[in-house]
């Protein structure tokens, strides 16, 4: 038979094609599965005492049993090594400055950025004066990273290949600069500041208040008005000048736009969107459960990302019968979030306000020196080395700090700063002060959590805990429930915020101090018989600032709404909490759209149709759910008319970048029927109320659905279809590596406001017209007290790190559906694996 040159010519480079691509699929494959860890078997080790025990479940959660505390926290390194070394390897990177190393040039001035923080310094500072027992557990835990590191360099997860290097040693530092990074992604002080700065620069003062709320009188609190804790005396307040404040402000502005600007690049570099803050914790008492025992939730809201933020894991030491388990941070030693024999805990963000910024004059009789307290002070500097991938030379940068902090302005992309350059407008420089600065011992806590035995134990326990800021949830096995905040709160000297962002001075608001612990907001035993904590403030009465950078109430008030229905509450009931995705939000701005539609003059029937629809709907912003689209289109076109002309094109997106603050303004806002804030700058006439701006906006919403969906049927326009979640790898943005490392794209329901928290941009919803989820629960735990033989939990990825693992993305699919895995502790009759460590002697 003969066939035609052509054909056979593309049927040879077709087969050559096929050959290639199963070449690479079968190089790709061993790549990912030559580090994939053994779950049975025995291996010997140098580095412990006596045989350890770790078991896996069906999805990869570890149970280590050992003998001995240096053991149990060797095998946790060893583990975590397994599952998640490359991410921890990742972040300490970052914390260092030394992503360059890896990355190349692209991320060059990221690490000057982090070398000016000074992460990696203050760790080896902080190192000095640990605990004893700190210092132990680092120790051991090092040394079990470093036992898995030496022993599978030709083994390293897939990320190293494809980056081309291997890991250096871990250090017991590295620990500490993993929960210092933490504390840093979860402060958005510094965010707040400069963007109300620019605000102030183009408004003044006055009207510029009218762009951030106070917290309402009537939202909910965590300790319910009527209860009266938590006290400290601020310094006398002497009032100052607005037309003071207002030029700090304005030089904020002007002298931090580099700090910010390069601060957000790296946020979107290392694939962190949004404000990467929020959560949900809550305990009920016996009295309101079924079973008579207190019940726990925590579900942390955080950037979504795989690997997953958080590590599954049981540590049980057979020498003092002490077993603790839950949610581990990879690259640290310990619980954060979890139970042991007697307790259980979460915690939530406080929302402290823990960065002020300060404007230092220059000493114009002094070069290189500053003036501080009426008093001349030299500027400090170190050289930091930057080594770059690809590049034989390393780079030379100077940081620059004062006895507040680092030197921040003009901190510009193209390189160094130098002394000649801080000559800048009004001959001042910008400084920060921020609460990581400041000695605390994560470890401790973690270490005195996961032993504590009751109440006063616990408090005890976070006492040693700073950052970032946190509200903690308790419940003990006696049915005893509580809430207290830890953290360092700053005591501010001349506080003049009334509601602002922090005013910039260069002195007045001085730190004097930090509020006592025991005098931090707590709660025990409640008469309510509940605690909820959603990012809320926690105290209306309270007598020391904390922030003003709280979540919108919605999620707190829904929650509360729930709880204080009725009693006999179960776990499983537990479940459909978390997963709630009921928006109060939606229903209390709908209900000011069909107040602005009381008059039916000029409404056309297409309008009068789509409102039908909405007076129709439960509030429910559900997958399939049309009036949850609709709803979700209207907001953000409320958003751009009743602020955009105001601010303008860029500072509109960095105000919107601040969700909470915009919801929380509007939702006061609209309070009001007349505002000069709804005056429509570009249209001619008579100024815009309420009612106007709102039915602008709604049939801008209808006319950009229709024109989206290419139709104007309704029942299409599904929420799920324009709300998806990709949950992203930091290589995910590799065309050729984003459908081996990315998780998804999936259709998930909810919103910012719900309780099951699916956030998403307001800006980039604007402009790719799409309402893509970045931020949500980065796992859910719930717990009763009852029976702690097991509790109930899921992540959004798995608890591998490592892509084609069968436990990379096997709970993705739960965690959509809002279903859960059981976790049983300290039983392993149905463990898939066992590995046993053996002392190499």
């Amino acid at each position: 038979m003969k066939f035609n040159p052509i054909i056979k010519n593309s049927t040879g480079i077709v087969l050559i094609v096929i050959t290639v691509v199963i070449t690479l699929i079968i190089l790709f494959n061993q790549l990912s599965n030559k580090s994939f860890y053994a779950e049975d078997g025995s291996v010997k080790v140098k580095g412990i005492n006596e045989n350890v025990s770790i078991y896996r479940d069906d999805f990869g959660v570890s149970h280590i049993e050992a003998a001995n505390e240096h053991d149990l926290y060797f095998a946790l390194g060893y583990t975590h090594s397994q599952d998640r070394l490359w991410q921890m390897d990742l972040y300490r990177r970052i914390a260092e400055g030394k992503v360059s190393e890896i990355f190349g040039k692209d991320a060059l001035e990221f690490d000057k950025l982090f070398r000016t923080i000074g992460i990696n310094k203050i760790s080896y500072q902080f190192y000095n004066n640990l605990s004893p027992k700190s210092k132990e557990i680092l120790k051991s835990y090092s040394e079990g990273v470093n036992f898995f590191i030496s022993g599978n360099l030709k083994k390293l997860p897939l990320e190293f290949d494809v980056l081309n290097y291997k890991p250096e040693p871990w250090k017991p530092e590295h620990s500490i600069m993993l929960v210092r990074l933490m504390g840093w992604e979860l402060n958005l002080a510094w965010y707040t500041d400069f963007t109300f700065g620019e605000i102030v620069k183009k408004w003044g003062i006055e009207k510029s208040k009218d762009f951030f709320p106070g917290y309402p009188e009537d939202a909910p609190f965590i300790i319910p008005a009527d209860k009266k804790t938590g006290d400290t005396k601020q310094d006398s307040v002497k009032k100052l000048s607005e037309s003071k404040i207002e030029n700090g402000y304005k030089s904020l502005a002007e002298l931090g736009k580099d700090f910010r600007k390069l601060n957000t690049e790296a946020r979107n570099f290392l694939g962190i969107k949004g404000t990467h803050i929020g959560s949900n914790s809550w305990v009920i008492s016996g009295k309101k459960s079924e079973s008579r025992k207190p019940i726990l939730a925590n579900d942390p809201h955080l950037a979504l990302q795989a690997p997953s933020k958080w590590y599954e894991v049981e540590l049980i030491n057979k020498s003092t019968g002490i077993f603790t388990g839950g949610f581990s941070i990879p690259g640290v030693p310990g619980i954060a979030i979890g139970y042991n024999n007697s307790i259980s805990w979460g915690i939530t963000n406080l929302m402290n306000d823990d960065a002020d910024f300060y404007l230092l004059r220059l000493d114009s009789s002094k070069q290189g020196n500053y003036i501080y307290k009426g008093s001349s002070f030299p500027i400090d500097s170190s050289v930091e080395s930057i080594k770059i991938k690809d590049i034989k030379d390393e780079i030379y940068y100077t940081v620059y700090t004062t006895r507040l902090g680092p030197v921040i302005s003009n901190l510009e992309k193209t390189g160094l700063i130098s002394k000649q350059k801080f000559g800048t407008v009004k001959n001042e420089l910008l400084t920060f002060r921020w609460t990581g600065y400041d000695y605390s011992d994560e470890v401790e806590c973690f270490y005195r959590l996961n032993t504590a035995r009751n109440w006063s134990d616990f408090k005890d326990a976070i006492r040693n805990f700073n950052l970032p800021a946190s509200n903690f949830v308790y419940a003990d096995t006696m049915g005893n429930i509580g809430y207290h905040a830890a953290g360092k709160i700053p005591v501010r000297k001349n506080l003049n915020s009334d509601n602002l962002a922090m005013y910039p001075s260069n002195g007045e608001i001085e730190w004097t101090s930090y509020v006592d612990f025991d005098a931090l907001p707590q709660s025990f035993n409640p008469k309510e018989d509940y605690i909820v904590t959603a990012n809320n403030k926690p105290q209306k009465d309270l007598k020391f600032y904390i922030s003003n950078l709280y979540e919108p109430y919605y999620r707190a008030e829904r929650i509360d709404q729930i709880l204080k229905s009725r009693n006999n509450f179960t776990a499983n009931e537990f479940k459909l909490i978390q997963n709630d995705v009921n928006s109060l939000q939606a229903r209390e701005f709908c209900g000011y759209i069909f107040e602005a539609y009381k008059d039916s003059t000029g409404i056309s029937a297409e309008e009068r149709e789509y409102l039908g629809r909405l007076k129709k709907w439960d509030y429910e912003m559900k997958l399939y759910s049309p009036e949850a689209t609709l709803f979700s289109e209207f907001e953000i076109i409320l958003y751009k008319n009743i602020y955009r002309d105001k601010l303008g094109e860029d500072l509109f997106n960095n105000y919107i970048f601040l969700k909470n603050i915009p919801v929380r303004n509007t939702s006061s806002l609209l309070k009001q029927q007349n505002s000069w804030m709804f005056d429509m700058q570009g249209n001619i006439g008579k100024p815009e109320n309420r009612n106007d701006v709102i039915r602008i906006s709604f049939k801008e919403a209808i006319v950009n659905l229709k024109n989206r969906y290419h139709n104007s049927d309704f029942t299409g326009w599904y929420w799920g279809e324009a709300h998806r979640v990709l949950i992203k790898h930091p290589l995910g943005s590799v065309a050729a590596l984003s459908p081996v490392l990315n998780i998804g794209p999936y259709e998930i329901g909810g919103n910012g406001t719900t309780v099951a928290n699916s956030e998403y941009g307001f800006s980039t919803s604007l402009e790719k017209k799409e309402f893509e989820c970045y931020l949500g629960p980065s796992m859910r735990f719930i717990i009763d007290m009852a029976n702690m033989t097991s509790y109930q939990s899921i992540l959004p990825s798995g608890q591998s790190g490592q892509p084609h693992h069968q436990h990379y993305k096997d709970q993705t699919r739960f965690w959509l559906n809002g279903e859960y895995k059981l976790v049983k502790t300290k039983d392993f009759s149905g463990a898939k694996g066992k590995l046993t460590m053996t002392p190499f002697k």
